[in-house]
């Protein structure tokens, strides 16, 4: 699977990573790796081609141009990304800020990203990945809810499909004592990702619910939108996932 070569990582304005070696896969994966990482490199790049065959079809969405870094604790300071502060350490992100856009992988995931199974880094990379895909197509302004849930759902979409534990990865979340709607920012990072826990939650049970066909339908609805408050997106939700979906959403825990 793949072949490489050293390559810098190059963004816009002319900073880069030190050499990182390049592995080209299937579907048009590529990712760039320190090189003392060539096996989560591998790994990432197994998770890459996956999501890039599936995610066209889930979202409705052709796959767009990008790689994925997997960047040294070292060199993360050095990593690309939108502003000129650099993320807080172990949270993975999507950035325009290279040409392609990258998935920004760490060398090791933050604690506050739980909990830790088989499915834990698939589902990290297949939600950054979405976020790539709907990034270019989908401008609305929306509450941050909606915004994160298509990315979610999509992640348990291919786990699924994959058959990673997925139900092991959901039984194992804790209850962070606040909805998905009662969730405010400024927040620590484990209470951001506990609402990602949520939204996860929600997205796996409305694929039970109602199959991979809400997704799509939910997409092109948001495409078609230029600002939603948050009723607008309730209802544009319910709306997507079909007949019952008000009815379903009003009685979910965690919504």
């Amino acid at each position: 699977m793949g072949r490489e070569h050293a390559v810098d990582s190059v963004t816009r304005d002319g900073a880069a990573l030190p050499e990182y070696p390049r592995l080209e896969g299937e579907n048009g994966a590529v990712v760039r790796h320190a090189p003392h990482l060539p096996l989560l490199g591998r790994e990432v790049l197994a998770h890459l081609e996956t999501g890039l065959a599936a995610l066209p079809e889930m979202l409705g969405i052709s796959a767009p141009a990008l790689e994925a870094l997997v960047v040294a604790g070292d060199d993360w300071d050095a990593a690309p990304r939108d502003n000129s502060r650099p993320y807080p350490r172990g949270l993975p992100y999507f950035t325009r800020a290279t040409e392609p856009p990258a998935l920004v992988i760490p060398e090791r995931l933050s604690g506050a990203i739980q909990p830790r199974t088989g499915a834990t880094l698939p589902l990290v990379v297949h939600h950054e990945l979405a976020h790539a895909f709907l990034a270019g197509v989908v401008a609305v302004r929306i509450p941050s809810w909606l915004r994160e849930l298509p990315p979610q759902a999509a992640s348990a979409a291919v786990a699924r499909r994959e058959a990673l534990p997925l139900d092991e990865h959901l039984t194992r979340m804790e209850s962070p004592g606040f909805t998905i709607r009662g969730f405010h920012t400024p927040a620590a990072a484990g209470e951001q990702m506990a609402f990602q826990n949520l939204l996860l939650r929600l997205g796996a049970a409305a694929l039970a619910g109602f199959g991979e066909a809400f997704l799509p339908r939910l997409v092109a609805a948001l495409r078609r939108e230029t600002e939603l408050d948050e009723s607008r997106a309730e209802d544009l939700l319910a709306e997507a996932l079909g007949p019952g979906g008000r009815e379903w959403l009003d009685s979910q825990e965690e919504f």
